[in-house]
Protein backbone atom coordinates (compact mmCIF):
# COMPACT_ATOMS: atom_id res chain seq x y z
CA UNK A 1 0.00 0.00 0.00
CA UNK A 2 2.68 2.78 0.69
CA UNK A 3 4.16 1.65 -2.86
CA UNK A 4 0.86 2.67 -4.15
CA UNK A 5 0.76 5.56 -2.38
CA UNK A 6 4.04 6.45 -3.28
CA UNK A 7 3.53 5.54 -7.03
CA UNK A 8 0.61 8.02 -7.21
CA UNK A 9 2.70 11.43 -6.20
CA UNK A 10 5.77 9.94 -8.57
CA UNK A 11 3.31 9.87 -11.45
CA UNK A 12 2.26 13.37 -10.29
CA UNK A 13 5.70 14.61 -10.60
CA UNK A 14 6.68 12.65 -13.54
CA UNK A 15 3.59 14.25 -15.55
CA UNK A 16 3.54 17.96 -14.20
CA UNK A 17 7.94 17.85 -15.12
CA UNK A 18 7.02 16.10 -18.12
CA UNK A 19 4.48 19.12 -19.32
CA UNK A 20 6.63 21.96 -18.19
CA UNK A 21 9.74 20.10 -20.17
CA UNK A 22 7.19 19.87 -23.54
CA UNK A 23 6.54 23.33 -22.77
CA UNK A 24 9.80 24.61 -22.60
CA UNK A 25 11.13 23.00 -25.53
CA UNK A 26 8.39 24.13 -27.78
CA UNK A 27 9.08 27.35 -26.70
CA UNK A 28 12.57 27.49 -27.20
CA UNK A 29 12.61 26.08 -30.75
CA UNK A 30 9.70 28.98 -30.94
CA UNK A 31 12.17 31.43 -29.63
CA UNK A 32 15.53 30.77 -28.88
CA UNK A 33 17.14 31.81 -25.87
CA UNK A 34 14.99 34.76 -25.88
CA UNK A 35 14.92 36.82 -22.26
CA UNK A 36 11.28 37.51 -22.80
CA UNK A 37 10.94 33.76 -23.37
CA UNK A 38 7.80 33.80 -20.50
CA UNK A 39 5.30 34.83 -23.21
CA UNK A 40 5.97 32.25 -25.22
CA UNK A 41 5.99 30.11 -22.60
CA UNK A 42 2.37 31.65 -21.81
CA UNK A 43 1.63 31.52 -25.25
CA UNK A 44 2.09 27.43 -25.59
CA UNK A 45 0.14 27.12 -22.48
CA UNK A 46 -2.93 28.91 -23.78
CA UNK A 47 -2.82 26.50 -27.16
CA UNK A 48 -2.44 23.95 -24.84
CA UNK A 49 -5.45 24.44 -22.88
CA UNK A 50 -7.46 24.55 -25.76
CA UNK A 51 -6.43 21.84 -27.50
CA UNK A 52 -6.38 19.52 -24.64
CA UNK A 53 -10.00 20.28 -23.42
CA UNK A 54 -12.00 17.49 -24.02
CA UNK A 55 -15.37 19.75 -25.49
CA UNK A 56 -13.07 20.72 -28.03
CA UNK A 57 -11.92 17.77 -28.93
CA UNK A 58 -15.25 16.57 -29.44
CA UNK A 59 -16.53 19.55 -31.15
CA UNK A 60 -12.93 19.49 -33.28
CA UNK A 61 -11.64 23.11 -31.92
CA UNK A 62 -7.90 23.51 -32.15
CA UNK A 63 -5.65 26.06 -31.70
CA UNK A 64 -2.15 27.04 -33.23
CA UNK A 65 0.60 29.70 -32.79
CA UNK A 66 1.15 32.00 -35.45
CA UNK A 67 4.13 31.16 -37.47
CA UNK A 68 5.52 34.28 -36.66
CA UNK A 69 6.81 35.16 -33.76
CA UNK A 70 6.82 38.78 -33.61
CA UNK A 71 2.74 38.96 -35.34
CA UNK A 72 2.09 42.36 -34.21
CA UNK A 73 -2.13 41.12 -33.71
CA UNK A 74 -2.46 37.85 -33.30
CA UNK A 75 -0.39 35.16 -31.39
CA UNK A 76 -2.98 32.29 -31.39
CA UNK A 77 -5.50 31.06 -34.11
CA UNK A 78 -8.37 28.55 -33.25
CA UNK A 79 -10.15 27.15 -36.29
CA UNK A 80 -12.57 24.69 -35.97
CA UNK A 81 -13.67 22.48 -39.04
CA UNK A 82 -11.14 24.69 -41.40
CA UNK A 83 -12.74 27.81 -40.38
CA UNK A 84 -11.37 30.55 -38.01
CA UNK A 85 -13.70 30.89 -35.02
CA UNK A 86 -11.29 32.94 -32.81
CA UNK A 87 -8.16 34.89 -32.76
CA UNK A 88 -5.82 35.51 -29.37
CA UNK A 89 -3.26 37.99 -28.55
CA UNK A 90 -1.77 36.83 -25.46
CA UNK A 91 -0.38 39.19 -22.38
CA UNK A 92 1.75 38.47 -20.21
CA UNK A 93 3.09 42.10 -19.08
CA UNK A 94 1.71 42.64 -15.39
CA UNK A 95 4.61 44.98 -15.29
CA UNK A 96 4.49 47.00 -18.69
CA UNK A 97 0.51 47.38 -18.87
CA UNK A 98 1.05 50.56 -20.42
CA UNK A 99 2.50 49.66 -24.01
CA UNK A 100 -0.67 47.16 -23.82
CA UNK A 101 -3.05 50.34 -23.13
CA UNK A 102 -1.55 52.64 -25.84
CA UNK A 103 -1.41 49.62 -28.31
CA UNK A 104 -5.04 48.82 -27.42
CA UNK A 105 -6.21 52.14 -27.67
CA UNK A 106 -4.56 52.28 -30.94
CA UNK A 107 -6.71 49.77 -32.37
CA UNK A 108 -4.14 47.39 -32.85
CA UNK A 109 -6.27 44.65 -30.71
CA UNK A 110 -9.95 44.88 -32.03
CA UNK A 111 -9.78 42.04 -34.05
CA UNK A 112 -8.72 39.82 -31.69
CA UNK A 113 -9.28 38.77 -28.35
CA UNK A 114 -6.89 39.61 -25.43
CA UNK A 115 -5.79 36.87 -23.18
CA UNK A 116 -3.55 37.69 -20.25
CA UNK A 117 -1.63 35.96 -17.28
CA UNK A 118 -4.03 36.07 -13.91
CA UNK A 119 -1.69 39.12 -12.79
CA UNK A 120 -1.71 41.01 -16.13
CA UNK A 121 -5.31 40.72 -17.18
CA UNK A 122 -6.20 42.15 -13.65
CA UNK A 123 -4.17 44.93 -13.82
CA UNK A 124 -5.52 45.74 -17.84
CA UNK A 125 -9.46 45.44 -16.74
CA UNK A 126 -8.77 47.87 -13.74
CA UNK A 127 -6.74 50.01 -16.40
CA UNK A 128 -9.27 49.74 -19.18
CA UNK A 129 -12.25 50.60 -16.88
CA UNK A 130 -10.29 53.44 -15.78
CA UNK A 131 -9.57 55.18 -19.01
CA UNK A 132 -13.08 54.20 -20.31
CA UNK A 133 -12.16 51.42 -22.41
CA UNK A 134 -14.43 49.05 -23.91
CA UNK A 135 -11.84 46.31 -24.94
CA UNK A 136 -12.04 43.34 -22.77
CA UNK A 137 -9.24 41.05 -21.36
CA UNK A 138 -9.85 37.39 -20.32
CA UNK A 139 -7.71 35.95 -17.70
CA UNK A 140 -5.67 32.82 -19.34
CA UNK A 141 -6.04 31.20 -15.26
CA UNK A 142 -2.07 31.01 -15.92
CA UNK A 143 -0.11 33.25 -13.29
CA UNK A 144 2.92 35.24 -14.52
CA UNK A 145 5.12 33.31 -11.62
CA UNK A 146 4.62 29.82 -13.11
CA UNK A 147 5.51 31.80 -16.62
CA UNK A 148 7.93 33.52 -15.04
CA UNK A 149 9.78 30.36 -13.01
CA UNK A 150 9.72 28.09 -16.44
CA UNK A 151 11.75 30.76 -18.48
CA UNK A 152 13.93 30.79 -15.43
CA UNK A 153 14.22 26.74 -15.62
CA UNK A 154 15.09 27.12 -19.44
CA UNK A 155 17.98 29.00 -18.30
CA UNK A 156 17.33 32.31 -20.33
CA UNK A 157 18.42 34.56 -17.93
CA UNK A 158 20.80 32.76 -15.98
CA UNK A 159 20.37 32.63 -12.48
CA UNK A 160 18.50 35.76 -12.10
CA UNK A 161 15.22 35.29 -10.05
CA UNK A 162 15.87 31.65 -9.08
CA UNK A 163 15.07 32.26 -5.73
CA UNK A 164 11.69 33.84 -6.99
CA UNK A 165 11.85 31.38 -9.44
CA UNK A 166 12.00 27.95 -7.24
CA UNK A 167 9.58 29.39 -4.25
CA UNK A 168 6.68 30.23 -7.14
CA UNK A 169 7.22 26.04 -9.00
CA UNK A 170 7.51 24.72 -5.25
CA UNK A 171 3.71 26.26 -4.34
CA UNK A 172 2.13 25.36 -7.72
CA UNK A 173 3.81 21.86 -7.55
CA UNK A 174 2.72 21.82 -3.63
CA UNK A 175 -1.01 22.61 -4.29
CA UNK A 176 -1.64 20.55 -7.09
CA UNK A 177 0.71 17.12 -5.51
CA UNK A 178 -1.28 17.69 -2.02
CA UNK A 179 -4.79 17.43 -4.36
CA UNK A 180 -3.08 13.98 -5.66
CA UNK A 181 -2.19 12.85 -2.39
CA UNK A 182 -5.28 13.46 -0.78
CA UNK A 183 -7.49 12.08 -3.25
CA UNK A 184 -6.20 8.43 -2.84
CA UNK A 185 -6.19 9.08 0.54
CA UNK A 186 -9.85 9.61 0.56
CA UNK A 187 -10.55 6.99 -1.67
CA UNK A 188 -8.55 4.65 0.69
CA UNK A 189 -9.92 5.80 4.16
CA UNK A 190 -13.86 5.66 2.72
CA UNK A 191 -12.66 1.63 1.94
CA UNK A 192 -11.03 0.99 5.25
CA UNK A 193 -14.38 3.07 6.94
CA UNK A 194 -16.63 0.56 5.08
CA UNK A 195 -14.41 -2.57 6.09
CA UNK A 196 -14.23 -1.79 9.74
CA UNK A 197 -10.15 -2.14 9.54
CA UNK A 198 -10.08 1.83 10.74
CA UNK A 199 -11.77 4.23 12.62
CA UNK A 200 -12.63 7.92 11.42
CA UNK A 201 -10.39 9.53 13.22
CA UNK A 202 -7.61 6.80 11.90
CA UNK A 203 -8.76 7.85 8.26
CA UNK A 204 -8.55 11.70 8.91
CA UNK A 205 -4.98 11.27 10.29
CA UNK A 206 -3.87 9.21 7.03
CA UNK A 207 -5.10 11.63 4.89
CA UNK A 208 -3.31 14.51 6.63
CA UNK A 209 -0.36 13.03 5.97
CA UNK A 210 -0.48 12.00 2.95
CA UNK A 211 -2.00 15.36 1.59
CA UNK A 212 1.07 16.86 3.71
CA UNK A 213 4.02 14.12 1.54
CA UNK A 214 2.61 14.49 -0.97
CA UNK A 215 2.84 18.41 -1.18
CA UNK A 216 5.91 18.42 -0.02
CA UNK A 217 7.14 15.81 -2.75
CA UNK A 218 5.83 18.08 -5.61
CA UNK A 219 7.05 21.73 -4.20
CA UNK A 220 10.19 19.41 -3.51
CA UNK A 221 10.28 18.27 -7.38
CA UNK A 222 9.00 21.79 -8.45
CA UNK A 223 11.76 23.96 -6.90
CA UNK A 224 14.48 21.05 -7.68
CA UNK A 225 13.72 20.63 -11.17
CA UNK A 226 13.75 25.00 -11.81
CA UNK A 227 16.92 25.13 -9.97
CA UNK A 228 18.97 22.13 -12.11
CA UNK A 229 17.09 23.46 -14.98
CA UNK A 230 18.69 27.07 -14.68
CA UNK A 231 22.29 25.09 -13.46
CA UNK A 232 22.50 23.00 -16.50
CA UNK A 233 21.47 25.89 -19.23
CA UNK A 234 24.29 27.64 -17.58
CA UNK A 235 26.99 24.78 -17.95
CA UNK A 236 25.33 24.07 -21.41
CA UNK A 237 26.11 27.51 -22.18
CA UNK A 238 29.46 27.42 -20.36
CA UNK A 239 30.41 24.50 -22.33
CA UNK A 240 30.08 25.79 -25.90
CA UNK A 241 26.97 23.22 -26.64
CA UNK A 242 24.24 24.34 -29.07
CA UNK A 243 21.74 23.18 -31.29
CA UNK A 244 19.31 19.82 -30.45
CA UNK A 245 22.21 18.39 -28.39
CA UNK A 246 21.51 21.51 -25.61
CA UNK A 247 18.10 21.50 -25.90
CA UNK A 248 18.00 18.21 -25.20
CA UNK A 249 19.61 18.93 -22.35
CA UNK A 250 17.95 21.95 -21.11
CA UNK A 251 14.70 20.06 -21.32
CA UNK A 252 15.39 16.42 -19.96
CA UNK A 253 17.89 16.90 -17.19
CA UNK A 254 15.33 19.22 -15.23
CA UNK A 255 12.74 16.24 -15.35
CA UNK A 256 15.67 13.65 -14.14
CA UNK A 257 16.24 16.11 -11.44
CA UNK A 258 12.78 17.03 -10.57
CA UNK A 259 11.67 13.60 -9.85
CA UNK A 260 14.53 12.38 -8.44
CA UNK A 261 14.13 14.70 -5.61
CA UNK A 262 10.77 14.15 -5.47
CA UNK A 263 10.96 10.76 -5.08
CA UNK A 264 13.62 11.23 -1.85
CA UNK A 265 11.35 13.34 -0.28
CA UNK A 266 8.21 11.36 -0.62
CA UNK A 267 10.08 7.89 0.76
CA UNK A 268 11.59 9.90 3.33
CA UNK A 269 8.85 11.17 4.80
CA UNK A 270 6.88 7.77 4.34
CA UNK A 271 9.61 6.28 6.50
CA UNK A 272 8.83 8.61 9.30
CA UNK A 273 4.86 7.65 9.62
CA UNK A 274 4.97 3.99 8.79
Amino acid sequence: MKRKRSRNIHVHNTLRQGYEAKVIGESLKRAGNNPQLKGIVHEVMIKDGINYNPVNMVKGVNAALTESTKAQTVDIVVKQGGKIVGRIQAKDAANSINKVVKQVKSGQYNSATLVGTKETAAKLSARFAKDGISKTVKSSGISSQTTQAMAVKAGVNGFNGLSKACSAAAKGSAVTGAVVGTGFAVVKGISELADGSKAGTEVVKDVVKEAAGSGLSAAGAGAAATAGGAAVATAVTAAGVTGVAATALIVAAPVAIGVGVGCLIKSFWDSIFD
